[in-house]
């Protein structure tokens, strides 16, 4: 399945981060700098920070709300690609930032995009059965929470949208105890583990609820990114994520076939 490849840059122009404020510079040691950020959005105040050293990794962005992702259809991975640009892109045009911390942004840049260039081509999944979504929760739903969870599943409608930012892989629906799955994730080259962590986050939902704290609903608070993390294939499925979900926004050869009930 051979599909054009539209520059991730051009995608994520319109993810609407927030307002961007830097705090001061802080050296944790020789060629290496700290620096706390602000990101002001939808009337909420998200507090982050940014480092860059000559270790690996030469650049790490965290953002200390989780709840931060939550204003985005994108996969934290995604969101946190963009942010990363748009911190290191302020850093970069201020007059103090040395020669040698400029250097290491050019040096993680150049990695990017090299990584992107040499994204894994997966293979299709050829065993008969493999995108039944019904099956695939009851296998997870013994494994993983010995069948405690209770829940209906279902393909959701794909809105035939060109270059979208992004979309929901999979959502819950708490009243209706009901998981729909994006009908994108069908496709041959989403690999069956990145399928199966979808359904899995929706699952962790119902076994981790979400709950009030400090006037703010918390969904993926530590319980909930400790039990999603129990599953197999975690970081393989994010990984793919991170690196090839920009495809997904692109429209399938194939028309999908959607459930209607």
């Amino acid at each position: 399945m051979n599909q054009a490849k539209i520059p991730v840059q051009n995608l994520l122009k319109s993810l609407s981060l927030g307002t961007l404020s830097l705090g001061a510079s802080r050296k944790d040691a020789q060629d290496s700098l700290a620096r706390m950020f602000i990101l002001k959005k939808n009337g909420m105040e998200y507090v982050g920070q940014l480092r860059i050293s000559p270790e690996e990794p030469i650049v790490k962005i965290e953002v200390f709300n989780a709840n931060y992702f939550d204003e985005f259809e994108q996969p934290e991975s995604a969101v946190l690609e963009n942010l990363t640009q748009k911190v290191l892109g302020k850093v970069k045009k201020e007059n103090e930032v040395s020669d040698s911390i400029k250097a290491l942004i050019k040096d993680f840049n150049e990695r990017q995009e090299l990584e992107d260039s040499q994204a894994e081509i997966i293979e299709p999944i050829s065993e008969e059965g493999g995108r039944d979504i019904n099956a695939i929760f009851d296998r997870l739903n013994g494994e993983y929470f010995n069948g405690k969870i209770k829940a209906t599943v279902k393909w959701g409608r794909d809105v035939k949208t060109k270059n979208k930012s992004g979309f929901r892989y999979g959502s819950y629906d708490e009243n209706k105890k009901l998981i729909r799955v994006h009908p994108r994730l069908k496709q041959e080259f989403v690999p069956l583990h990145v399928l199966e962590l979808t359904i899995y986050h929706e699952m962790c939902h119902q076994f981790a609820p979400s709950y009030k704290k400090n006037g703010s609903w918390q969904s993926h608070h530590p319980e909930f990114k400790k039990k999603e993390k129990e599953y197999k294939n975690f970081k393989e499925a994010r990984n793919w994520e991170k690196n090839n979900w920009h495809k997904l926004l692109l429209p399938a050869n194939e028309e999908s076939e959607v459930l209607k009930n």
